[in-house]
């Protein structure tokens, strides 16, 4: 049965309630954050760092932050979460609970990369560069400009690579304001041949801001459904890279050479 609130228009979602209900979460690090929110108006938040039990925690207090709201997943209108990049394990396992719950509950579902939530959280600005730490002292990074709505529009394709390499890409582009990782020195160190390059902190709750993205997008009836919602990794996972270089076979290998045929 079609929600009363949402009604579906050429495969996107037209709102019907103005101040829908969006459970918003976000995975792409060590510390986990969920939060609901209702129209613009934060109803409760968690934020914690989890272990290899993330998996459980994640569905017990996804349920906990809904029984204090009074709130049911069915009447939860829209959930967000983020794709990406961020940790390999962390985002399937938010990606998954996000998922199965909209599948569930057949409501709209939004993801939004955690590169341009944090450019959303700093701006608008004229240019935002966000960062997101990566593999053994990698960054994610990519530069956004603004909509009239404020919504992060990408200026490039994000990368990974070093704090240098990512800055090179901006040699000649100036104001910028960073947000996300502390590469606070190094900007500095170049704000004064760079010109107005300055720094912002990144927010505090991740999944406030993805639940303030997601509804501008579910405004604008740019959702998604379960089945379409991808991951955004940029880079391959750790396994996956060693694979193809033929090194997990290689090890499989030594191990047969030594233990012999099975």
């Amino acid at each position: 049965m079609q929600d009363p609130q949402l009604k579906i228009r050429n495969s996107k979602f037209e709102i019907r309630n103005s101040v829908p209900v969006i459970l918003a979460l976000d995975t792409s690090s060590k510390t986990t954050s969920i939060t609901v929110t209702r129209g613009g108006r934060v109803l409760v938040t968690y934020k914690a760092d989890f272990d290899e039990t993330r998996s459980e925690r994640l569905w017990i207090e996804i349920q906990s932050l809904l029984d204090s709201c009074g709130l049911t997943i069915s009447e939860v209108d829209l959930f967000a979460v983020c794709v990406g990049p961020g940790g390999f394990t962390g985002l399937r396992v938010g990606l998954a609970a996000a998922k199965g719950l909209a599948a569930a509950a057949r409501k709209p579902i939004v993801g939004v990369t955690s590169l341009e939530v944090l450019a959303f959280a700093a701006g608008p600005a004229p240019a935002v560069c966000a960062m997101v730490t990566a593999y053994k002292g990698d960054l994610y990074s990519q530069l956004f400009s603004f909509d009239s709505d404020g919504v992060p529009v990408p200026a490039n394709a994000p990368m990974v690579g070093t704090l240098e390499e990512a800055l090179a890409r901006m040699n000649d582009l100036r104001p910028i304001l960073f947000v996300g990782f502390d590469a606070g020195s190094v900007i500095e160190d170049s704000a004064p041949t760079q010109g107005s390059w300055s720094i912002v902190q990144p927010p505090d709750c991740l999944a406030v801001e993805i639940a303030r993205l997601a509804r501008v997008r579910l405004a604008r009836g740019e959702v998604d459904t379960p089945e379409s919602l991808r991951a955004c990794y940029v880079r391959q996972a750790e396994a996956e890279i060693n694979l193809a270089k033929g090194l997990l076979g290689s090890k499989i290998k030594r191990v047969l050479g030594r233990e012999g045929p099975v």
